[in-house]
């Protein structure tokens, strides 16, 4: 039976040969889901709110505010085992760029 560091290594492997070769691929975006699911803390998230109810407006918007962004980033924080980790924020963090700039 392989011990953890061979099937991070493994792992990483698959994971850089379909980001490379099959960037749609559907194991991918299952890890990416997986990845930014497991980064939300629920938990600060609903205590935040609490705090700052009755004080904010909510307007829905076509795109991620340029205001937000930081907030949106805040999951960079957290870790993410295995070497493709910084893949997976870079990416994240692109996207979300991208998003709030329009």
């Amino acid at each position: 039976m392989k011990n953890a560091r061979q099937m991070t290594v493994s792992t990483d492997l698959v994971y850089d040969v379909l980001r490379r070769h099959e960037p749609d691929h559907i194991l991918l975006e299952a890890a990416r889901l997986d990845a930014s699911t497991g980064l939300l803390d629920i938990v600060r998230l609903g205590a935040m709110l609490e705090r700052i109810r009755g004080r904010i407006l909510h307007k829905d918007l076509d795109r991620i505010s340029p205001l937000a962004v930081p907030i949106m980033l805040e999951a960079g924080r957290e870790r993410i085992n295995g070497e493709a980790r910084e893949d997976i924020l870079a990416e994240a963090e692109a996207e979300l760029i991208r998003e709030a700039t329009g």
